[in-house]
Parts: C-alpha cells; sequence; structure tokens
C-alpha cells in the first residue's frame, strides 16, 4: 500500500449480485462486513484508532472518529433521534438502508456501475473502488459551485455521482434505489413569540448541554479561535463545563491579527493558546497538499485550518470546537444588512404597487447599487425565492432563463414546495441550513479525520437549529448589529473587557495571498490553466455576462487534476 492510500480514512461499500467475488486486495481497504450480497471495508489511514465505527449483526454505524457514551447500544440505536455524527447502514438479508445524520456532517457519495452499487463517505476511495480514470464534469453542478462556491448535494461536479443531504435515507431494495426524509428541520417549526431575554437564556441553556454532552466522552479537548463571537462563545461554555483545553489561532505574516482578543480571552477563561503565523508560501503548499485527497474543491480558507490540526495533533487532542456555521443560523455576516435593506425596500415598494415600475426604473441609475436593487427586483417580480450564498457576477446582468436554470439545480425539491409564500429570511435560512454542511462541516471533517481528530459542531445540535429556525429576524439583524441574539448570549458570562477589545477580522486567506508576489505568481499560473479548459469555455457560454472571475475556479481545477491523477 502507498502512503497515498494509507492517509486515506474512510468507509466504503459495495452492494450486487456476486459481490463476494469482489477484489478485495485491488482496494487494500480492512475488510468489516462481508456477505454474498454487499461488503462494507473500512480504512483507518495511518493509525487503527484513527476512525470510530460499530458492527453489528445487522448495522454498521460510521461516527468518523466520534466517540459515543460507554451505555451506547448499537442495536437500540434511532437515527431520528440521534443529534450527532454519523452514517447508519442497516442490511437486511438482500435490503440496504442508508441513514445520514440530521445535517450531513459526513459527506455520504453513491453511484451505481455495471450492476454493482457503490456508497462511500470518501470520493477518492470510491473512485478507485470503481476504477473510474476519467469522469466527465456535470456542467449542471460546475454552474452551481462557480456561482455558490461550492459543492450541490443534487448536482455533484461528476457526472453519474450523487450524494445524500442531511436527513435523508436510501433504500435499495429489488434493485430500486429510493431515497426519502427521514428527519426534516424545516418542518414542525412553532411561532417565536417570546422576549430576547427568554431566548438569550435558552440559546445560553441549550449551548451549555450540547457542548456538556459532547465532552462527556472526551479529555484531550482544543479550539480553533478567531478572536470572534462564536468560538469565543464556545471557549466559554466549554470552561463553564469545568474542563482544560488548548486553543489554536492563526495569523498572517505582516499582517493584522486577532492575537490581543485571544490572549484577552485566554487569561480570563485560564487555557493556552498556540499561535500560528503562516506566510503566502505555507498557505500555497498547504493548499496544495490538502486538495490532493479532498473529495470537494477546498476553499482556501478552510485549507489554512489544517495548519491547526496538524498543531492539534502534535498536542494530543481528540477533539475539536470552533463556532463554524453560526453565522447561517443566526445571520452573522454584515452582507445581510444589505440584504434587509433590500428586501424592506421591495416590501415597501410592494405595498404601494410601485416594485415592477421601479424596476424598470433602476435601469437608469449608473452605479452598482442601483444595478444590484434592479436584479433583486426583478427576481422577486418573477416570484424566485430569496435565498443566501450566491456569489453575483461582477456585472449584474438579470436573465430570466439563466435565473430560472439556476433556482431548478439550487433550490432542492423538499424546499420547492415553500417557493415565496414562506417568510423570506426564513426561506433563506432554510437554504443556508441545508447547503451549510457542503461549504464548512466536510472538508474539516475530511482534514480533522486524517490528523486524528474529531469535531461535532456544537450550534448545530436539534434543538439549536430549532431555536435559531424560529427566533424572529428582529432579534437576530438589529440596526448595524448582525446576531443580535447570540452576541447577548455570548455576553451573559464573558466580560465586557473582551467584547470593547477592537474587532477588526482577519482577511481571506485567498485575499492574503493575492497581496504577494508568490501568490500573484502561482493564482496567475492557475488562471492561465483554467482559460485553456473545456469548464471554462462552458461557463462563458453559460452566463449571461459571458465574463468568468477565472480566480474563483481555482479550487475546482486543482481538485479536478488531483482526482484525475
Amino acid at each position: 500500500m502507498n502512503s497515498k492510500e494509507q492517509i486515506i480514512p474512510g468507509f466504503l461499500g459495495i452492494v450486487g449480485l456476486g459481490v463476494e467475488k469482489y477484489p478485495t486486495a485491488e482496494v487494500n481497504l480492512k475488510e468489516t462486513i462481508n456477505s454474498s450480497f454487499f461488503k462494507i471495508f473500512v480504512t483507518h489511514g495511518e493509525t487503527e484508532n484513527q476512525v470510530k465505527y460499530f458492527v453489528s449483526k445487522n448495522r454498521f454505524l460510521w461516527t468518523g472518529g466520534l466517540k459515543l457514551k460507554e451505555d451506547f447500544e448499537l442495536d437500540k440505536f434511532k437515527p431520528k433521534d440521534a443529534d450527532h455524527k454519523f452514517v447508519c447502514v442497516d442490511f437486511h438479508e438482500q435490503v440496504i438502508e442508508i441513514y445520514t445524520d440530521h445535517y450531513s456532517k459526513i459527506p455520504l457519495f453513491y453511484l451505481r456501475k455495471n450492476g454493482i452499487f457503490y456508497f462511500s463517505s470518501s470520493l477518492e476511495l470510491l473512485l478507485k473502488a470503481t476504477g473510474m480514470k476519467s469522469f466527465e464534469i456535470n456542467n449542471e453542478g460546475l454552474l452551481f459551485h462557480y456561482n455558490f462556491g461550492f459543492t450541490s448535494f443534487d448536482y455533484t461536479l461528476i457526472n453519474g455521482l450523487k450524494s445524500l443531504a442531511g436527513g435523508k435515507q436510501l433504500i435499495l431494495k429489488n434493485d430500486q434505489l429510493t431515497v426519502r426524509s427521514y428527519f426534516e428541520f424545516y418542518k414542525n417549526l412553532t411561532s417565536n413569540t417570546a422576549t430576547i431575554d427568554t431566548n438569550i437564556q435558552t440559546l445560553d441553556n441549550y449551548l451549555f448541554d450540547s457542548t456538556k454532552n459532547v465532552l462527556a466522552s472526551n479529555k484531550n479537548i482544543g479550539i480553533a479561535l478567531s478572536g470572534g463571537v462564536d468560538s469565543g462563545y464556545l471557549a466559554q461554555k466549554i470552561h463553564e463545563c469545568g474542563k482544560t483545553f488548548r486553543a489554536y489561532t492563526l495569523g498572517f505574516k505582516n499582517d493584522y491579527n486577532e492575537f490581543d482578543r485571544v490572549d484577552y480571552l485566554s487569561n480570563r477563561l485560564n487555557f493556552t493558546t498556540k499561535k500560528i503565523i503562516l506566510s503566502p508560501e505555507d498557505i500555497i503548499s498547504n493548499y496544495l497538499e490538502v486538495s490532493q485527497h479532498s473529495s470537494f474543491p477546498i476553499g482556501f480558507n478552510n485549507s489554512i485550518l489544517n495548519f491547526i490540526y496538524k498543531e492539534a495533533h502534535q498536542d494530543g487532542v481528540d477533539i475539536m470546537f470552533d463556532g463554524d456555521g453560526a453565522d447561517r443560523l443566526f445571520l452573522g455576516m454584515n452582507k445581510y444588512l444589505q440584504l434587509k435593506k433590500i428586501l424592506n425596500l421591495y416590501a415597501t415598494a410592494k405595498n404601494v404597487n410601485v416594485h415592477k415600475l421601479l424596476a424598470k426604473m433602476l435601469k437608469l441609475v449608473r452605479h452598482p447599487i442601483g444595478s444590484k436593487l434592479r436584479f433583486y427586483f426583478l427576481k422577486f417580480n418573477n416570484n424566485f425565492p430569496f435565498y443566501g450564498e450566491r456569489k453575483l457576477p461582477n456585472e449584474l446582468i438579470y436573465d430570466y432563463e439563466f435565473e430560472k436554470l439556476l433556482n431548478d439545480i439550487a433550490i432542492p425539491e423538499e424546499l420547492k414546495v415553500f417557493s415565496s409564500e414562506k417568510d423570506k429570511w426564513l426561506f433563506f435560512s432554510f437554504f443556508s441550513v441545508y447547503y451549510t454542511p457542503t461549504f464548512f462541516f466536510h472538508t474539516p471533517y475530511e482534514l480533522q479525520l486524517k490528523h486524528n481528530i474529531v469535531s461535532n459542531p456544537q450550534f448545530w445540535s436539534d434543538k439549536l437549529v430549532k431555536l435559531a429556525l424560529e427566533i424572529p429576524v428582529s432579534q437576530k439583524l438589529n440596526g448595524r448589529t448582525t446576531k443580535m441574539v447570540l452576541r447577548k448570549a455570548a455576553k451573559l458570562k464573558i466580560d465586557d473587557g473582551y467584547w470593547n477589545l477592537s474587532k477588526i477580522g482577519l482577511q481571506n486567506s485567498f485575499s492574503y495571498l493575492k497581496n504577494s508576489e508568490v501568490g500573484k505568481s502561482f493564482i496567475k499560473e492557475q488562471v492561465q490553466q483554467i482559460k485553456e479548459s473545456d469548464s471554462y469555455q462552458y461557463l462563458v457560454n453559460a452566463v449571461p455576462d459571458k465574463s468568468i472571475d477565472t480566480e474563483r475556479l481555482i479550487p475546482f481545477h486543482i481538485w479536478k487534476t488531483n482526482m484525475l491523477k
């Protein structure tokens, strides 16, 4: 087994008649379950303790390293009630049922080839097992990835390949494949009429309980600390649980960092901090390294987390906390304030029946703000739902047919029933929650697993997600304040000294890279290669403005090159 194969922890399932003759040696995996109808393999990567899975007579449970309580009984495990990361496989004679966890914290790919059904937590393992040395890019998946910056569940980047979103049950029976939802985060929501003070206390209690439950099975604790509210709040919760932990924070060489804020918090909560300074050369070499085996095109900001995981692994950390995804639940990004203004303006215009006229008049405004307003007004006039994360082009040309195509690709079937009749911000949150795993969870999961580290995103317990969706927008976006209810909850037990320190925030690692000579050279080389590719030409012909932001395709280009090796 060569080094490339050794560092890919994951599992692979193969189902079909005659599968007992599948050449085990060719996939170089540790066989876990074997029958005349299916096989499930596990590879541990570099160490035998690197992954965690449970097997019984009729069940295989993969937790990706997450430990479960000592009294855990696999046969009594109920996917609908399990509030952590997992992939569960039930098998009965010639029936296979696969469950993803409620929010798809672990990726799960599947495809059918030559009468055999394959499923895996790793794209590289799956491509190897199927013998796919080449593949065709799914253009709809590419269109989604370019416009949103992450991968779709329904439209992956490879033709024929599918992936399971959160809360799904895939059933293979009598050679028929069925996918249904067994858990739906957007169902059974209630109207939250509680005061903000009540919601603040509820949020604080839920986060404490969620953190305490995870810590019950873990001793060596680490946290990726940015200096912001989300990770700082989690640090306070770990401290409140009476646990010691190590913090890891990143900074850029000769650039701004948040070390002063982290130092203050470490003195306040009595934890040790390791500061990691990155240079442009570090970022590039690390990016190329982690991209070699990733199932997805990696964002540059996600890639630099690998520096934290390396350090944490050396320190013996086995579970890592971070605040990823909280901004999506509690509307924590500054751009959401701008979107709120656009929504309010459109609502006002529609109330006095000038929304269509105003869309026409905005065409005369020669300013980017006017262009963006017109774009959204036209979309809303055409009854497209309001959803986030879209990377808008430099030239905002509104084309109805293109927007319809992109909308059909982007909106999953289960959310299409809500349309624009639902509260617009609620639909916005539905969309964000649905896609947060592919943006925030999957890449860190794969990077952590290679370093014998695991996480369980703490803001993504069922109670917290439901609470976040039910809390009124007015308690999240207020004036110039984003995620207000979360900020106030964090202030309950972190003193004002922390909040009074200046908070600027690290610039994006790709932006930092672009300001260096070595970064400019690296980007220029990638851009030249991209412009010669079929994928680039497809996008030029597909998008209305015919102008492609080539730099946006760098992660995709590097990912595709690695997967085809």
